[in-house]
């Protein structure tokens, strides 16, 4: 009803303010001059985003023109062993000599070992059966004691292993607890926190309450009763948030729990598994204690052993082992002493004199790389000259590249195993090649090719080019339009310069580091631009200037926009030049101040007359008041 009855009673002043604010919204939009910014949009501008406007780009320019290349490109690869060698144990035995030692160079058959158990058997056999039979019996006893001893060694250090697991499981199982402690102790402070959070949403819904009702019986002002409001709903909404934490921390809580009996359980076994270990050990003592006095039957069975002395004379040619090419060893896993049985490695070694250079390259190479293709391979300083040996005809789906591999001669051992090697691969050559500089290829968005070319303008030195904001020159459109940043209407853009530059798709062929040859697209004599690329777009006034390394030895003269005639009382836009080398035109003057920039448009007005002229535009002089044609500014009054 109160409502109801402040409706009835100021129906008049809600409908005039509903209209005042609806015709200043339709003032704002549609009545605002172009270009013209609100109070908010003016603070919020960021001058340092400006641009200046398009002029002459000063460039670098080479001819296209034809001339011998070679195609070659660098890839990373890998210098690898020609081959590997191991020496592997074919009976079980003792070493009783190591003949070589990692770095020995060895050549093929050359003795790197000897194992000693065929040995006593041949002795054993040519002495007589008993004796040869009580020594190779005693022999394989012995080898039986110390493989269990070698085997309880194996199994106290599986003992401790496990006994250190245990450790650490009660050690993790504690901080598994201390986190347990940890949550519980968070969630009890959150159910405790939540008290006052419950409260404090009661509270400010309440006061809420209050405000409405006091707003609608006129006490208090809506702006009063909406921030109530947004306070109510913020305390409500802390209330919801501190008790979706609160169910976190109980998960966490559960979670804790459920991690500690896991915990519990995992340090349980592994108690039980060293408890299990230590019982192993003690089975091993006894085995090994009954194996020892098992040496002593041995003896007494040594006729019966006699046909087991004749084998060993079989497989006697394996107590040596010998290389098998011309290598150098890399690894020793024995010494004199050890006991090996068969497949045991005792040496690794690896072929060196020649080396092999394996790298990935980009699959749009593998209908170029062919086997016999020649490649330069530096690693360490060292470059040697070879021919690719091996093509693997599969391409990684990942990288999408394939492996090509070069076998290199190595006999000073310069090529260090598992070094890092740049491979230069030489596509191919053409003697006669329409080549730019490798500088001037650009790649677009979809993986094309161009290049930019400077090209005479036709029709004059001047021509429009384009639509583009006075005050945005990145804006450019074919047609007239709207600026879509200040909304100001577009004007055209006429490109001053007897150059311009063009864009150019190209198809490639070879290319190195320095040169790319242009199979199509570009013609032989053609200005191709190699340096100053940067903001360059179709049409872009060019000129070509001197360059080193540091940018333009020189700027190229100014062209800027031509002007605008306009009749008596009409703002006058003077044609001026450009700054020279600037990435400017339109409005610019190379070289010139503004002062100089209206005196040179007021010249066209008798000396007594009385003058007006744009703050932001200096070329604008007008004999009367008004606004700028450019910018929409008011004209201010302009003294000679």
């Amino acid at each position: 009803m109160a409502i109801t009855s402040f409706l009835r009673k100021h129906w008049i002043t809600l409908l005039l303010l509903v209209a005042s604010l609806l015709v200043v919204r339709w003032i704002v939009t549609t009545q605002r001059y172009p270009g013209s910014m609100t109070v908010v949009e003016a603070q919020a501008m960021d001058m340092t985003t400006m641009k200046a406007p398009l002029g002459t780009q000063p460039v670098a320019v080479v001819r296209a023109q034809r001339e011998a290349i070679v195609g070659a490109e660098a890839f990373p690869g890998t210098v690898a062993a020609f081959a590997d060698e191991e020496a592997i144990a074919r009976i079980p035995g003792r070493v009783t000599l190591a003949a070589v030692y990692p770095g020995d160079e060895v050549r093929p058959g050359q003795l790197l070992a000897r194992l000693d158990a065929d040995e006593y058997a041949a002795q054993a056999a040519s002495a007589g059966a008993r004796s040869r039979a009580a020594s190779a019996m005693v022999t394989t006893a012995e080898q039986q004691v110390q493989r269990m001893m070698a085997a309880r060694l194996r199994m106290v250090e599986e003992a401790s292993a496990m006994s250190a697991a245990a450790q650490r499981a009660d050690a993790e199982l504690d901080s598994e607890r201390a986190s347990l402690s940890a949550a519980e102790a968070e969630a009890t402070r959150a159910e405790a926190e939540h008290a006052e959070f419950d409260a404090e949403a009661d509270y400010k819904a309440k006061a809420a309450a209050r405000e409405r009702a006091l707003y609608e019986k006129g006490a208090s002002s809506l702006d009063e009763a909406q921030a109530a409001e947004a306070e109510a709903k913020s305390a409500a909404a802390r209330r919801d948030a501190h008790h979706a934490h609160v169910q976190v921390t109980k998960k966490e809580v559960l979670a804790a729990r459920s991690r500690v009996r896991a915990m519990e359980l995992a340090v349980a076994e592994a108690k039980a598994k060293a408890r299990s270990a230590a019982a192993a050990v003690e089975e091993a003592d006894r085995e090994l204690a009954a194996s020892k006095s098992e040496v002593g039957g041995r003896r007494a069975e040594q006729g019966a052993m006699a046909a087991d002395a004749r084998g060993a004379i079989v497989i006697s040619g394996y107590r040596e082992l010998r290389a098998l090419d011309r290598a150098v060893v890399t690894e020793r896993l024995v010494s004199p002493g050890t006991l090996v049985e068969p497949g045991d490695i005792l040496y690794r070694l690896k072929v060196i004199h020649k080396v092999r250079v394996q790298a990935r390259l980009p699959e749009q190479l593998f209908a170029v790389v062919r086997t016999g293709t020649p490649v330069t391979i530096t690693s360490g300083g060292v470059k040697r000259e070879a021919k690719v040996t091996s093509v693997f005809a599969a391409s990684d789906p990942m990288t999408r590249t394939f492996t090509v591999e070069a076998v290199v001669e190595n006999a000073d051992k310069k090529l260090l195993v598992g070094a890092f090697a740049s491979v230069l691969v030489k596509s191919g050559s053409r003697p006669d090649a329409l080549v730019v500089p490798r500088s001037a290829l650009f790649e677009d968005e979809n993986g094309d090719e161009f290049v930019w070319v400077m090209k005479r303008r036709e029709g004059g030195a001047s021509e429009p080019t384009d639509y583009t904001c006075t005050m945005h020159p990145e804006v450019s459109n074919p047609g007239p339009g709207i600026c879509p940043i200040c909304k100001m209407d577009l004007v055209p853009r006429e490109a001053k310069g007897e150059f311009y530059a063009s864009r150019v798709k190209v198809e490639t062929g070879l290319r190195n580091t320095e040169k790319v040859e242009i199979l199509s697209g570009v013609s032989e004599g053609d200005a191709v631009i190699y340096a100053g690329h940067k903001d360059l777009f179709e049409g872009a006034a060019v000129a070509e200037v001197p360059w080193d390394k540091s940018g333009p030895a020189q700027l190229p003269p100014g062209s800027g926009s031509s002007g605008h005639e306009h009749g008596s009382g009409t703002p006058t836009q003077e044609d001026h030049s450009g700054h020279g080398g600037a990435a400017g035109g339109g409005n610019s003057s190379g070289g010139m101040t503004d002062d100089e920039i209206r005196k040179q448009a007021a010249a066209r007005f008798p000396s007594d007359a009385k003058l007006w002229t744009c703050p932001m535009d200096p070329e604008v002089v007008a004999d009367k008041p008004g606004s700028c044609p450019i910018c929409k500014m008011d004209l201010i009054p302009y003294e000679r």
